[in-house]
């Protein structure tokens, strides 16, 4: 017989005369006793009353337009209640999931002041709806909540898009791309609005486009800024084009009466692209090409540009032909 055995049969012999001596038998006595006062306490810890603490999360809902909170408004109340053992569990199993919380609505605080004052009533109403029916509310701390705010300034600004928006060879954008709205109220220190000139859309990539299109697109707010409008809808006529051709005197501007200029050649080619729908609206009286006679006067060289100083507003693609030329300055010799 090996020693394992002879270890094996010594230890089930000890235990079961344990079991049978009077030792055990006081000690299975004693934790009946444990067991059964236990259940008379917590019959009692249900049954009985007593004072306990809730935490309630504050969460501040509907601030006006330009409205900004200073930050020193409570994020949380403590509620100082009295209930049965069974309800105190019942608001830990709940708060483990998550925390109690009151909406406090700022819709109607006044822009005219600085401050709105929650006051104890109107805490305690608020407060007593999150609690049991059997929960009586003792008092709540802090008592009371002032909400200090300020206005901020605003100003109206144009919405531009930040990125490409182009469409696929043979098409064209007829007009241009349109922004809804076209501009937005944002809202800030006066000194950062007095920098800002326009909100920008978050960056943008549109390529190949070859029908008609529209997508909404984020506003990037600058730092310190709010908007509350925070996107914006983009859109665009896509149509096929066609070129059209206009042989175009060359006018000059603030030529003086007792001087004349011969440009040569005398009349140049403008070529435009324009959309299908559109062609046969455009004509030669839509169009300008000027030089201005001030950056001719002090000219070393006899050469100039020509620029389309009167066109559609909603031309985009245009070829002047030639773009330079040459000009002589003489005499009116009819004055």
């Amino acid at each position: 017989m090996s020693f394992k055995t002879i270890n094996k049969k010594n230890i089930q012999g000890k235990t079961e005369t344990f079991f049978r001596s009077s030792k055990w038998k006081n000690t299975l006595l004693f934790l009946s006793f444990v067991a059964l006062a236990s259940g008379f306490w917590a019959l009692q810890y249900f049954h009985d009353k007593f004072d306990f603490e809730i935490p309630v999360k504050v969460q501040y809902e509907n601030v006006p337009v330009g409205i900004v909170l200073s930050g020193n408004a409570p994020q949380e109340i403590t509620l100082y209640v009295q209930d049965k053992g069974s309800a105190y569990l019942n608001y830990l199993f709940r708060q483990k999931r998550q925390l109690l919380s009151i909406a406090i609505d700022l819709e109607a605080i006044s822009p005219n002041k600085t401050s709105y004052t929650v006051d104890q009533t109107a805490l305690r109403n608020l407060a007593g709806e999150k609690l049991l029916s059997t929960t009586q509310l003792k008092f709540v701390s802090p008592d009371k909540i002032d909400v200090d705010y300020s206005q901020l300034a605003q100003k109206e600004l144009p919405v531009t898009v930040n990125g490409i928006v182009s469409p696929a060879s043979g098409y064209l954008i007829s007009d241009s791309v349109v922004i809804e709205p076209a501009n937005v109220v944002v809202y800030g220190d006066k000194d950062n609005l007095d920098t800002l000139r326009e909100i920008q859309t978050l960056p943008v990539e549109y390529t190949a486009i070859d029908k008609d299109w529209s997508v909404f697109a984020d506003l990037k707010a600058p730092k310190g800024i709010y908007l509350p409008v925070k996107k914006v809808k983009l859109s665009a006529k896509i149509e096929e084009y066609t070129e059209k051709s206009f042989e175009m005197p060359i006018v000059c501007d603030n030529l003086p009466p007792n001087l004349k200029v011969h440009f040569f050649p005398s009349a140049v080619e403008l070529g435009v692209k324009v959309g299908l729908s559109k062609y046969s609206q455009l004509s030669k009286s839509d169009f300008e090409i000027a030089v201005n006679y001030n950056d001719l006067k002090d000219k070393t060289s006899t050469n100039c540009l020509l620029t389309l100083k009167r066109k559609p507003a909603w031309l985009k693609n245009y070829r002047i032909a030639p773009e330079v030329v040459e000009f002589l300055i003489e005499q009116n010799k009819n004055l």
